[in-house]
């Protein structure tokens, strides 16, 4: 049986309008009404999570800004994840020189150095402003603990820098492309899939019992971990190559996997 759902957000069950759909707002409730555990695995923050559950009108276990944090549906803390504040400031320092956005995430804030009108277009996506922070490298290790360091820009820009990054500090980090021109930084050995597992871990359930839905390669770490993987259409085809259904939407995902259930036998 499969007894919990995960679900990447944007792009996935949040569109960009920064709302879930009917016809999948209620396939979800159908699935957890069914007796089906329900998790959210996102590079959002925790409470921009918490704001698509309202939408829902269910608790459920959250994983935000990658794997950074995760909290169970009753908001117990099981994992936090910070960046050592010297290796922040040397990120940043080289992220804040190229023609992009570079935002500095804690728990439950994004900070930038200086606010544009090209940031003022993103507000539409978002439910929580982004703070200006206009003496940012200082404040990093001092007033801000970085969990998470996003550049928005150009495909060629975020492609070259990741490269960067993953040449000067592989030991330290990981790095993600969360949507195309976004690139999310991580302390090492942060993922949403190290955040599943200990998860799974935590309720005691083996890799058959999840199924994951996503669209990005920041998803990958799920599909890798269960069989039961499911890819939205429009994902990148090297993203569709690493899971085992490809759908359309979430209802459609959930659909399949209740099915999976009415076959397997009643315990």
């Amino acid at each position: 049986m499969i007894r919990l759902i995960v679900t990447d957000l944007d792009g996935t069950l949040l569109g960009y309008d920064r709302r879930v759909k009917e016809e999948d707002r209620e396939a979800v409730v159908r699935a957890i009404t069914s007796g089906i555990d329900f998790a959210v695995a996102s590079g959002r923050m925790d409470n921009e999570i918490l704001e698509v559950l309202k939408d829902i009108g269910h608790d459920a276990h959250r994983i935000s800004q990658n794997g950074a944090f995760v909290y169970t549906s009753d908001h117990r803390l099981l994992h936090e994840r910070t960046f050592d504040r010297a290796l922040a400031r040397s990120i940043y320092e080289q992220a804040r020189a190229l023609e992009a956005i570079v935002l500095v995430c804690n728990e439950q804030t994004s900070f930038v150095e200086t606010k544009t009108e090209q940031m003022e277009q993103m507000k539409a996506r978002l439910f929580f402003d982004i703070v200006e922070k206009g003496d940012m490298l200082a404040a990093i290790g001092r007033d801000i603990l970085p969990s998470k360091i996003t550049v928005i820009g150009e495909e060629h820009v975020v492609a070259s820098f990741e490269r960067f990054v993953n040449e000067t500090w592989a030991p330290y980090v990981d790095t993600f492309i969360s949507e195309p021109r976004c690139l999310d930084i991580m302390p090492k050995q942060i993922s949403k899939g190290e955040a599943l597992r200990l998860l799974m871990s935590h309720l005691q359930l083996t890799a058959e019992e999840v199924a994951c839905f996503g669209d990005s390669f920041n998803d990958i770490p799920m599909f890798r971990l269960t069989p039961h993987s499911f890819v939205m259409s429009h994902a990148p085809e090297q993203v569709k190559k690493e899971a085992r259904y490809v759908v359309s939407s979430v209802h459609e995902a959930i659909e399949t996997v209740l099915r999976i259930n009415e076959k397997m036998p009643q315990t």
